[in-house]
């Protein structure tokens, strides 16, 4: 059909030239019916006469150098041809060709790409002579526009629906123009583009929201877009849901779209807290200083005197390292002038983080992770409440290195941690450790035969030079008493083992370990005369380089014993047990009475001391020890059936994870030989239900005043073994709508419904004969067990009794989340004081996903952090400040 055709207008081509060819010698000219740019289609002529139809889809291709007429022909002078490159075409229906081949009109689908510019459209119309490209959508039979024109440049689309390009200056104009701009979209009844790229806008919209018909737009009277700047708008107002709000306007707009850092103004945030008074928070100015680094400066003020100032850097070297330093000082005013609780302080904060990228020191690292401030800056000057609930901050700053081809290693670190509620401060800088890896030195280069036993002992080494603060009270940081807590010393260890085979089925690993302190002062005992006379001991300090030792050696046998159980039952196949004993032998010296053992006599009070009990690092206070201990470990499971299983048809469950025991016994003590019996016990119900145990029991009893007596609890409490110090118990429990009922969470999001609890039939509405909804359906019947969720709880217990008083301490936590919708979704997390017998920390939060918005209520209803923070507000960025909030701040209550 379609050659046949093909045929046809070849012949009535050829016709209409050779009747047509004086007239077009005598004027010079050839004849061109062409399709009118501003009516497309509808004045396209209905006579074959005068073009040549190709039906069907094969690409086609032209380049506008070429000509239909006979070299014999004489032609006026055409103008230069602005098509320089190839220009590729298709069609689905057909491609029509103009007699003198300077229009090409495309019908369905039709699709043209010339250099970087891709035109599709339902129609598109060439005009090869005036460089211009013409496209628009089709109405169907049932009157609707499809096949709308997309105009593609580089990384900018536009869609449309009618395009009127000029290849040659660059220059378009569009109807009902639609694009993405940055992280907007721009509408547009009448649209101008220029060669620049820059696009001028009639009675246009700028919004957020990705719909066709958006949910919210400002609507601009006139606007321009410069790609990769900003976006101008004249005369604008909001529009939401279609209702304009004139009282929300403005005069001119401009929306930043670069996508390069830029210095600016940051607008603060404002409203009013009761005790500082109305404030206006987070404001300030943001210094784009290169590529690397940058700096913002903001502060807060209050109407009744306090203030913040800050800085904050970020800084970055691709492939190299990264970080943060966050620098923050504030006045606080507490009540008002007069009062008996009015009172001002001073606090600040310095928080830094630094990261070092692997690849560029592979052999070494740098880390920091600082977070120091004064004891009262979280409850004042914290954003978030977990900041306001911690007790404790900690820091961290390293450099590791690894010698290349060496077993050796060293770091270097400073950590610091403080109590908030005690006031006090730990400082542990600086921290040097240097480090060797297990070595074998008799191990043969190259092994013949056998392994020998002696080739399996190991070595390795650790020296740890430390520095630290200890306790120190927040008045006395960074002042002279601050060295009075200072404790400081030197620690090498040489740890040496080997591993034998016994028996085949027990490994036997002597151990002897060998370790050295060195401190540079000490206290010696002296008596002197006080003031009213009297012989007195003080401690006088002495400083020096000091050392002392010690030495312990050890022995131990251990195996692994299975047994296993068969059943013939269908579903219990077998249950399994291991049992893993191992009993150890360890020995180590009197080190009061070794010859540098770190203890000396008192020669006024006739005992032993040490005079380095207050350094880094004291000498051992235990006697001499000849120990042996024992341990015993254990593991339950069980197979089953399982149809599911399609390889063995069988599956394990854990019935116990964990049960152990263990103690020892010190042959040389002189009483209490036994030490206390420690248990423990782990395992998982379900795989829901995770249970921790664990207790300490004393082999020894008390007498009536609650001291422990060298005598077993047996002999004074018959079938009691031992006394019951300490227990405790923890378990957690999380699960959720697709553990329990195995409804898949994720399947109503996916889905895109946004009632997640409806089910099917009351959703599509229970048609009837008659096409009616049958009224006995209820349209709004719920599937509660279609609705995700997630549940969380925590409980521990906590028993202590160390003497004849015990003590029980009780924890409850319990959090969750309920989706209601794929748009709804409500949290909450809280607990239980025993104690206070009243609820712990509580929180509420409601979460609306309004498509371009997003609608967010956080409530904590009771307590000290009594606060509600409700914000509905757009979601992309560039309109963060398009938002209603309406709070109490639980910082009100911080005073």
């Amino acid at each position: 059909m379609k050659t046949k055709s093909l045929a046809i207008a070849i012949i009535i081509h050829l016709t209409n030239y050779l009747v047509g060819y004086s007239q077009i010698i005598e004027n010079n000219e050839v004849n061109n019916d062409t399709i009118n740019i501003n009516h497309g289609i509808d004045t396209l002529s209905n006579s074959l006469m005068d073009t040549l139809i190709i039906e069907g889809n094969d690409y086609n291709s032209f380049n506008y150098n070429s000509s239909l007429s006979s070299d014999s022909v004489p032609k006026k002078k055409k103008k230069a041809n602005v098509f320089s490159s190839k220009v590729d075409y298709n069609a689905d229906d057909s491609t029509i060709y103009s007699i003198d081949g300077k229009k090409v009109y495309l019908f369905g689908n039709a699709k043209i790409v010339y250099e970087d510019i891709e035109l599709t459209a339902a129609y598109i119309e060439v005009d090869m002579e005036r460089n211009i490209l013409y496209a628009e959508g089709v109405k169907d039979s049932l009157g609707k526009i499809g096949g709308q024109p997309v105009f593609t440049q580089g990384s900018e689309t536009m869609h449309a629906k009618q395009i009127t390009y000029n290849v040659k200056n660059q220059k378009g104009f569009i109807k009902g123009l639609y694009t993405e701009q940055e992280d907007g979209f721009l509408h547009s009844e009448q649209t101008k583009k220029d060669p620049n790229n820059q696009i001028s806008l009639n009675r246009g919209k700028y919004t957020t929201c990705d719909l066709e018909h958006p949910h919210f737009y400002l609507k601009l009277s006139r606007g321009k877009v410069i790609p990769g700047k900003a976006i101008v708008a004249s005369f604008s107002y909001l529009v939401i849901a279609d209702i304009p709000l004139y009282p929300l306007m403005v005069p001119f707009g401009y929306f930043p779209t670069t996508k390069e850092a830029a210095s600016g103004f940051i607008i603060p945030t404002f409203g009013e807290e009761n005790n500082r008074g109305f404030f206006l928070r987070q404001g300030g100015y943001y210094f784009a200083l290169n590529d690397y680094m940058d700096l913002t400066l903001k502060g807060d003020v209050y109407s009744k005197g306090s203030w913040l100032v800050g800085a904050q850097s970020k800084y970055k070297l691709r492939y190299k390292f990264s970080g943060n330093v966050n620098i923050n000082y504030s006045k606080v005013v507490s009540s008002e002038p007069g009062l008996s609780d009015y009172g001002t302080s001073n606090q600040y904060s310095i928080k830094w983080t630094h990261a070092q990228d692997p690849k560029a020191r592979p052999n070494s690292n740098f880390s920091a992770n600082v977070n120091y401030a004064t004891m009262e800056d979280s409850r004042y000057n914290s954003k978030t409440t977990d900041e306001y609930l911690s007790n404790t901050i900690s820091s961290s700053i390293s450099y590791r290195k690894t010698f290349a081809n060496t077993p050796f290693s060293m770091s270097m670190n400073a950590n610091h941690n403080q109590n908030n509620q005690k006031k006090q401060v730990n400082l542990s800088a600086p921290q040097m450790t240097f480090t060797m890896n297990k070595i074998f030195p008799f191990k043969r280069q190259v092994a013949v035969g056998k392994t020998q036993w002696y080739e399996n002992i190991g070595l390795r080494y650790s020296g740890d030079f430390r520095n630290t603060f200890e306790a120190v009270p927040d008045s006395l940081m960074f002042t002279d008493e601050m060295t009075d807590y200072m404790k400081n010393g030197i620690k090498h260890a040489i740890p040496v083992s080997t591993s034998i085979k016994v028996l085949k089925y027990f490994n036997l690993e002597p151990s002897f370990n060998f370790s050295s302190n060195t401190y540079f002062k000490r206290n010696i005992k002296d008596q002197v005369v006080n003031a009213e006379g009297n012989d007195t001991i003080i401690d006088k300090e002495e400083k020096g380089i000091y050392n002392i030792y010690n030495y312990k050696t050890g022995l131990s046998l251990g195996t692994t014993v299975y047994g296993m159980y068969q059943y013939k039952s269908k579903w219990l196949k077998a249950i399994r047990h291991v049992a893993t004993p191992s009993v150890s032998l360890g020995w180590a010296p009197d080190f009061k009475y070794e010859k540098n053992g770190g203890y000396i006599d008192n020669e006024y009070e006739g005992t032993r001391y040490s005079p380095y009990s207050k350094n880094l690092n004291p000498p051992s206070t235990q006697g001499k020890n000849g120990s042996v201990s024992f341990s015993l470990n254990n593991n339950v499971e069980m197979k089953v059936a399982n149809k599911k299983d399609t390889v063995s048809g069988e599956t394990k469950i854990k019935l116990l994870e964990s049960l152990s025991f263990s103690t020892s016994y010190n042959m040389l003590a002189d009483e209490f030989n036994w030490n206390p019996l420690a248990m423990s016990a782990r395992t998982t119900l379900f795989k829901l239900l995770s249970i921790n145990m664990s207790a300490s029991g004393d082999f020894y009893a008390l007498d009536s005043a609650g001291t422990k007596i060298n005598e077993y609890n047996l002999n004074h409490n018959p079938g009691e073994p031992f006394r019951l110090t300490s227990a405790s118990a923890s378990t957690s429990l999380s699960f959720n709508s697709n553990d329990l009922f195995g409804t898949d969470k994720d399947a109503n999001e996916n889905s895109g419904q946004d009632k997640p609890g409806l089910n099917n039939d009351s959703r599509n509405g229970n048609i009837d004969e008659l096409g009616g909804l049958n009224r006995e359906s209820n349209l709004y019947d719920y599937d509660y067990f279609d609705i995700p969720w997630n549940v969380s709880l925590r409980y521990s217990l906590n028993y202590r009794k160390p003497n004849l008083e015990s003590t029980v301490t009780q924890t409850l936590g319990f959090s969750g989340d309920v989706k209601l919708t794929s748009k709804w979704k409500i949290s909450f997390s809280s607990g239980w004081d025993f104690k206070a017998k009243d609820f712990t920390y509580t929180s509420f939060n409601l979460h609306r996903d309004l498509h371009c918005w997003v609608a967010t209520l956080n409530l904590i209803p009771f307590g000290r952090n009594q606060s509600y923070n409700f914000t509905i507000g757009v979601k992309a960025s560039v309109l963060q400040d398009l938002k209603y909030k309406k709070n109490k701040s639980w910082q009100d209550n911080a005073y």
